[in-house]
C-alpha cells in the first residue's frame, strides 16, 4: 500500500487559514481541500481507474445483471479490492447465542444480501419444469399436447388454476370510443379468461382504430395485467383468427422467452387456434366458435360465460434466482464525529442480456455497461483507496466521520439495492451528514458535468460551490437530483446527498457501452472531486441539516422511484427521449431521440427541442416530467408544447406500455 505525498492531503483554502489562531474552547479550522490533486497524481489514479474499468466492463462479466455469473464476480472483485485497502466488513451477520436467541455480530460481512423485486432471470436460463392444460366437460376430459397445443409464457407465474372458462375478448380496460371489456369489476374472479391478441377488427382483419398496423391497445402485456386484475385465476391468450398479421397466419406459439417486465403471479399459456376454437365451443351453451366470439368482441366489449367447460392450468417454471448483494465497506472516524457517517455509493449492476432495460433489438445481446455503470463502480473503488490510505497515513484527520462505500446492485430494476439498503441501514439515517453518489462518471466533456442535489442539505450550496469553480470546467450545479439513481433512495428518507453524472448518451443500454468509449482521464478527475469532498464532509463540525431541495421531491419513504430515465422502471409508460440536462431550468430539453417508432419521433419531435407543457400543465424540471408521466397509461394522447428555434409549437404524443416496443 503506497502513501500519497503530504501535499496531496493538505491544501488549505487560503493562506490566511493556515496560520489562524486557535482561541481557547474554540475547535481549530478543518482545512479544506479546494484544490485538485495534481496532474502526476491523477495521472497515476487514471492507470488505476482503467485497470478496474478494464475488468468490470469485460464481456465475460456478462454485463454484470443480477443473476448472472457475472454480477457475483463483480460482487467479489471489489470485495477483493476493499479487502486489500482493509476497509472493515460494513454488514452484520446474524448468529444465535448459547440460549438460541436471535443476535447479531456488528461488522461481520462486506455482503447485504437481498431478492430485487423487479430483476428477470438471466437470459435463457429460465426452463419448464411442469406444463399442463385439460378441461373437463360433463365429466368428459381432454388433455392438451404442449408445444402442439400450448405453450407457457414468460409472463406466467407458478401453480395451478382450475375453475370455469370465460372469454374476455380483447382485454382492453379503457379503447377508443368508450370500447371496454371490463364493465364490473372482479369480471373475472375464479375463472380461467381467455385473452384475443391485438384489438378490435374490421371484416379486412384490420384494426378499426389504426389506419395501419395496431395502435397502443395491442399491447400484449396491458392486456394481460388487466385480465389478472379482473381476478383471473389463469389466462389462456390466442392470435385472432382473421387478424391481417403474420403472427395470426402462421399461429406460432411463443414461449417461455415472451416475457414483461414481472411475472403475473398466475398461469398464463399462449394456445393455438385450432386447440382454443375447440375449447371454446366446448365451454359455450350456444356452440358459438372462436371466430364467432371474436366477431362479438369486435362490435363491443363483454365478458362471455362459457361455464360448460371447467379448464386447470399447472405451470412449474425454473427460473434461476436473481439473488445479490450489495457491497460496502467501512472506514471508522475518529474523536467526537466517530458516530456520524458519510457515505458514498454507486450502482455496479448493468443490464446484462436486457431482461431488463435493453432495447427490443439489442435483447440476447451482452450489454458490458462500461460508462452504466462501471464508471461510477471504479471512481467508487478509487475514492476508497484514497480514503482509506488518508484516514491510516500519518496525517489521518484526528476528528472525523466514518465512511461507508456502497456498491448497490438491482439499481436498473428499480433502485433496488439502494432502497433495500435505507429500509436496513448499518446506523440511523439520521446520522448520515451527506451521501455522494456515482453514476455515469464515464463521459466527462466541456459543459456536461452535472451535480445534482445542492439544494438538498441547508448550506450545502454554499460550502460546495468553491469546489466547483477549481474543478477546472463549468458544473452545471442543480438544487435536486434526478429521481433515476440510487441517491434518490436515500433522498426519501432526508439524506443530504449529491449526485456526479457525466450526462446521457447514443450507447446508453445498448451493446455499445464499451471502454473504448469512456474519458479514463476525466472520471479520475470526477472521483477526485468526490476523495475530496467526503474527506473535508467528514471533517466539518456540523452536518447539513435535510432540505428538500425542490418543492417537487417526494417525501414517502417508501416510494419505489424511477429507474434510470429510458428505462422508465416504475412508469406505466414510454415516451422515447433523452433529456439534454437536469439543469433544473424550466422546461425538458431532448438531448436525442430513443428510436423512430416511439411516441416522441412519432409527434415530430427532434433533438435540441424543449418541452415547455405536458398534458397542459407547464414543465419546471425533468424531475417534474417524470411525475406527470406517472399519472399517464398506455394510450393516452398527451398535448405537448415545445420550443423549436426560438418558435413555440404543439404536437400531441400517443404514449406506449414501458416494457418498451409494445409486443402485441
Amino acid at each position: 500500500m503506497k502513501t500519497r505525498p503530504l501535499a496531496y492531503a493538505l491544501v488549505l483554502v487560503t493562506a490566511t487559514l493556515l496560520g489562524a489562531p486557535t482561541v481557547r474552547g474554540q475547535a481549530a479550522p478543518v482545512e479544506r481541500h479546494i484544490t485538485p490533486s495534481s496532474a502526476e497524481e491523477l495521472k497515476r489514479d487514471t492507470e488505476v481507474y482503467r485497470s478496474h474499468l478494464a475488468t468490470l466492463a469485460n464481456p465475460f462479466f456478462e454485463g454484470r445483471a443480477p443473476g448472472t455469473k457475472g454480477n457475483r464476480l463483480a460482487a467479489d472483485y471489489i470485495e477483493f479490492n476493499i479487502r486489500g485497502w482493509d476497509l472493515k466488513p460494513a454488514f452484520p451477520v446474524k448468529v444465535k447465542d448459547s440460549e438460541g436467541q436471535d443476535g447479531a455480530v456488528e461488522f461481520a460481512s462486506y455482503r447485504q444480501v437481498f431478492d430485487p423485486d423487479g430483476a428477470r432471470p438471466p437470459y435463457g436460463k429460465v426452463t419448464l419444469a411442469e406444463q399442463i392444460a385439460t378441461y373437463d366437460v360433463h365429466g368428459a376430459a381432454t388433455t392438451l399436447s404442449p408445444d402442439a397445443d400450448f405453450k407457457v409464457v414468460g409472463y406466467s407465474g407458478d401453480g395451478e388454476a382450475t375453475g370455469p372458462l370465460a372469454f374476455a375478448g380483447y382485454s382492453i380496460e379503457e379503447g377508443e370510443a368508450e370500447y371496454s371489456s371490463y364493465n364490473k369489476k372482479d369480471s373475472l374472479k375464479g375463472k380461467i379468461a381467455v385473452v384475443l391478441r391485438f384489438e378490435p377488427l374490421n371484416d379486412a382483419g384490420h384494426s378499426r382504430w389504426a389506419d395501419e398496423g395496431w395502435t397502443v391497445n395491442a399491447a400484449l402485456e396491458p392486456k394481460l395485467q388487466a385480465a389478472a386484475d379482473a381476478g383471473a385465476a389463469g389466462i389462456i391468450f390466442v392470435n385472432t383468427p382473421g387478424a391481417d398479421d403474420e403472427r395470426a397466419q402462421s399461429d406460432r406459439l411463443e414461449g417461455i422467452d415472451l416475457a414483461g417486465r414481472r411475472q403475473l403471479g398466475i398461469p398464463v399459456v399462449m394456445m393455438s387456434q385450432k386447440a382454443a376454437d375447440a375449447l371454446v365451443k366446448a365451454g359455450d351453451e350456444k356452440g358459438r366458435s372462436l371466430m364467432d366470439l371474436r366477431k362479438e368482441a369486435d362490435e363491443k366489449g363483454e365478458v362471455i360465460d362459457l361455464m360448460k367447460a371447467r379448464v386447470t392450468l399447472k405451470v412449474k417454471i425454473e427460473r434461476p434466482s436473481t439473488r445479490t448483494d450489495n457491497v460496502g465497506g467501512v472506514l471508522l472516524g475518529k474523536g467526537e464525529l466517530a458516530d456520524q457517517w458519510i457515505i458514498i455509493g454507486s450502482h455496479y449492476d448493468h443490464v446484462g442480456y436486457g431482461p431488463v432495460g435493453a432495447r427490443g433489438e439489442n435483447y440476447g445481446k451482452i450489454h458490458p455497461g462500461a460508462d452504466d455503470n462501471g464508471s461510477g463502480t471504479c471512481g467508487n473503488l478509487l475514492v476508497a483507496q484514497r480514503l482509506a490510505e488518508t484516514y491510516s497515513g500519518p496525517n489521518a484527520p484526528e476528528n472525523s466521520r466514518s465512511v461507508l462505500f456502497l456498491w448497490f446492485s438491482a439499481e436498473e430494476s428499480g433502485l433496488e439495492g439502494s432502497r433495500y439498503y435505507v429500509n436496513h441501514p448499518i446506523a440511523p439515517l439520521d446520522r448520515v451528514a451527506l451521501m455522494l453518489n456515482m453514476d455515469m462518471i464515464g463521459r466527462l466533456r466541456e459543459g456536461k458535468f452535472e451535480v445534482g442535489g445542492i439544494g438538498t442539505g441547508k448550506g450545502l450550496d454554499e460550502w460546495t460551490k468553491p469546489y466547483w469553480d477549481s474543478f477546472g470546467m463549468a458544473v452545471k450545479a442543480t438544487r435536486h437530483g434526478a429521481p433515476n439513481s440510487d441517491h434518490f433512495s436515500f433522498q426519501l428518507k432526508q439524506v443530504p446527498n449529491l449526485f456526479m453524472f457525466t450526462g446521457l448518451h447514443r450507447e446508453y443500454h445498448t451493446p455499445a457501452d464499451v471502454i473504448g468509449t469512456i474519458n479514463f482521464e476525466g472520471a479520475a478527475q470526477v472521483a477526485d472531486l468526490v476523495y475530496r469532498l467526503a474527506l473535508d464532509a467528514a471533517q466539518r463540525p456540523e452536518p447539513f441539516e435535510f432540505s428538500s431541495g425542490s418543492p417537487d421531491d417526494a417525501t414517502e419513504a417508501d416510494e419505489k422511484p424511477q429507474a434510470q430515465a429510458s428505462t422508465v422502471g416504475g412508469l406505466k409508460v414510454r415516451f422515447g427521449i433523452m433529456p439534454g440536462d437536469y439543469s433544473g431550468d424550466d422546461g425538458v430539453l431532448i438531448g436525442d431521440l430513443t428510436g423512430p417508432e416511439l411516441p416522441a419521433a412519432k409527434a415530430g419531435l427532434k433533438a435540441g427541442d424543449k418541452m415547455i407543457a405536458w398534458g397542459g400543465e407547464k414543465l419546471t424540471s425533468v424531475e417534474q416530467w417524470m411525475g406527470l408521466m406517472a399519472k399517464n397509461k398506455p394510450g393516452d394522447e398527451v398535448e405537448i408544447r415545445y420550443i423549436r428555434e426560438g418558435k413555440e409549437e404543439t404536437t400531441k404524443a400517443t404514449l406506449i406500455a414501458s416494457s418498451g416496443r409494445p409486443r402485441q
